[in-house]
């Protein structure tokens, strides 16, 4: 009987950690994502809206070790990414990145162990290099508005 009441509780608790997750809006605006800078939590999901004339896919070298890189179709309406490692992750429109359109994701408290790495990964970027650096400027001001950088 114990067992069986243990077991519940457990299923409770993963039930209730799944409850908790969130799905965060990312919509592609002209050639824009908006919001730019996104903060989630682990095991949250990623959903891109307004994507026709748009593809999002992560970017190399800009995520964190380890974790699950992502490229929707042109146009895939709702594409969803659930991002389950803490760090940031630096993500782009392929027929828009030269014009802007750089996005960035801030997944877990503090600030993203990976931010060293986000910057040498820089110097590898060749297409459209000038707008990730603007992308992860913004998000690094985004951190220091929130408390979040060392």
């Amino acid at each position: 009987m114990r067992s069986i009441r243990i077991l519940g509780a457990m299923a409770l608790l993963g039930l209730s950690s799944g409850a908790l997750a969130e799905e965060h809006i990312i919509k592609a605006v002209i050639t824009n994502w908006v919001p730019l800078v996104t903060f989630a939590k682990p095991g949250d999901t990623l959903k891109f809206m307004q994507m026709a004339g748009h593809d999002t896919e992560s970017i190399d070298g800009m995520i964190p070790e380890g974790a699950a890189k992502w490229k929707a179709k042109m146009g895939q309406e709702g594409f969803s990414v659930k991002l389950e490692k803490e760090g940031a992750y630096i993500y782009k429109c392929n027929p828009h990145m030269t014009t802007g359109m750089v996005g960035a994701v801030v997944v877990g408290e503090g600030e993203p162990a990976n931010l060293a790495e986000l910057d040498k990964a820089l110097n590898d970027v060749k297409l459209g290099k000038n707008m990730v650096a603007r992308t992860i400027k913004k998000m690094k001001q985004e951190l220091q508005k929130a408390g979040r950088l060392k």
